[in-house]
């Protein structure tokens, strides 16, 4: 996120989007869908440090998992986090890794984890403690036309076939609980843009068909982008909450500046072991803004990074009243 990311982070340059059933069926490698079985079971079990039950928010404690930051797994990173958010690299990526990593060595790939298949073992171990698991999902400048993507085959895609194609990898396939985009890529807020977001808001979040699922985006306050939602309710509406993720400024004014817009409970602030000092970040948790609703959490963004004791110190400050 912002300066945080590294150089080689996966772009949005092809999508499939033809054949989505007989993608599934016949382009994808099924050892990387399956349920854990075996070694990669084991394996698993083995990186479980407690089965502690959590519930879901909110308040909302949101870790989120750059596979290219640390080295434990997602299983060591954190206890306490009610949302894990899947941080680097596509969800197509993990449904076919055939077309979209021919070299199965792609970002998501960490020194944590050498298969796919082990990836999603762990999402289900913390889907069954009660952890909603999202994937991160970039915003881009071509957000900003009406045709946003294209995929392997050089099909152009409309913004309504794009937020279809995700939700039938993400919930259809991978079976995950919600979306967070990634704001700052340089988008212009226009039509286009905003017909995206809303799109992707018919399949996740609080006004779609499914409302157990998860919308939600970090935005940095230095892309224009972010005012799209950060500054308007009615494209608030379509998210559970946003996070700012301007780890290096004030606290206090980077929640100020969008929930005067859009609330206290939609908004929520991120912190970052690199930017935030532990006490820094622990205020930042226990704060409360002195009037109107609580607010909507707190993130921290590599949780893997910061390590296990940073996380969950953060989150056990969550102040859950004034």
């Amino acid at each position: 996120m912002n300066s945080l990311k590294k150089s080689n982070k996966v772009c949005h340059t092809s999508m499939v989007i033809a054949g989505l059933s007989l993608l599934f069926l016949a382009g994808c490698k099924k050892s990387e869908q399956v349920s854990p079985t075996g070694e990669n079971a084991q394996s698993a079990t083995a990186r479980a440090v407690t089965t502690t039950s959590v519930t879901a928010g909110p308040p909302y404690k949101v870790a989120y998992y750059a596979f290219d930051n640390g080295s434990v797994s997602l299983l060591q990173c954190t206890q306490s986090a009610n949302v894990m958010v899947l941080f680097e690299g596509t969800p197509w990526q993990i449904v076919d890794s055939t077309h979209y990593d021919p070299n199965h060595n792609g970002i998501m790939l960490s020194n944590q984890y050498k298969s796919y298949k082990a990836i999603m073992a762990d999402v289900r171990t913390l889907q069954a403690r009660g952890v909603k698991v999202l994937m991160n999902i970039d915003d881009a400048a071509s957000w900003s036309t009406t045709t946003p993507f294209t995929n392997s085959a050089g099909t152009k895609l409309t913004y309504t076939q794009f937020a279809t194609f995700v939700k039938q990898i993400v919930i259809d396939s991978l079976h995950l609980d919600g979306i967070a985009l990634d704001i700052e890529h340089g988008a212009t807020v226009n039509t286009n843009y905003n017909n995206m977001l809303k799109a992707l808001g018919g399949y996740f979040g609080p006004k779609s068909s499914n409302t157990s699922t998860i919308y939600t985006a970090a935005i940095y306050s230095g892309a224009p982008e972010g005012d799209a939602i950060g500054k308007k309710a009615s494209m608030a509406a379509y998210f559970n909450f946003v996070e700012d993720m301007g780890y290096f400024s004030d606290n206090t004014s980077r929640f100020n500046q969008y929930a005067k817009y859009i609330g206290n409970a939609k908004t929520m602030i991120g912190v970052s072991s690199q930017y935030n000092s532990l006490a820094n970040a622990e205020a930042a948790a226990a704060w409360q803004p002195p009037t109107g609703d609580l607010k909507a959490g707190i993130m921290v963004y590599a949780a893997n990074g910061a390590g296990q004791a940073y996380t969950d110190s953060v989150f056990a400050h969550l102040s859950v009243k004034r």
